[in-house]
């Protein structure tokens, strides 16, 4: 009889060690995420592309650019400007637009590249520098991370990277 007590004792405490062992990462996770979020905690301008500086709206779609990105020290990449075309299903079939980087009214660089039908499919794309503050690429794509063309979600992502020091803004 002892024995069967021991035995259903055990049986409980496992059953109910196994339950909280499951919700408790539930309970907690609401915590630990405000948690993280009172930290300040931000993904670095290098991967996110920073903060939107001006929004341009077109015949159905915007163009966003960015302020522009100074890598850390020790990073990889090189100072660029970011710029987001969205929503990209809104996106005509072919963009070729001269886009104003720095704010001061006159375009800077001109971005062109068809956009394909299938959100899989890769870019490829030009960035002509209209001024000597940015670098030209041709037939760019994903391959680096400071001169990309790349879809991500429902936008269609362009980085122009500048030729030497960049201006604040």
């Amino acid at each position: 009889m002892r024995a069967r007590i021991f035995a259903v004792l055990a049986y409980t405490g496992a059953a109910i060690t196994l339950v909280l062992a499951i919700l408790v990462p539930f309970v907690l996770l609401g915590g630990f995420t405000g948690l993280v979020a009172r930290a300040g905690l931000h993904v670095d301008a290098s991967y996110s592309g920073g903060d939107i500086a001006r929004v341009f709206d077109r015949n159905g779609y915007q163009v966003a650019v960015y302020r522009p990105v100074q890598p850390h020290f020790l990073q990889r990449v090189h100072p660029f400007v970011q710029i987001a075309f969205k929503p990209a299903h809104a996106l005509p079939p072919r963009i070729d637009e001269e886009v104003d980087l720095d704010g001061d009214g006159r375009p800077d660089v001109r971005i062109v590249f068809a956009v394909p039908a299938s959100p899989d499919a890769p870019l490829h794309g030009d960035v002509i520098a209209l001024n000597g503050s940015y670098r030209s690429l041709a037939n760019v794509g994903g391959d680096s991370f400071s001169e990309l063309l790349v879809r991500t979600g429902d936008q269609i992502l362009v980085r122009v990277p500048f030729r030497g020091a960049s201006p604040r803004n």
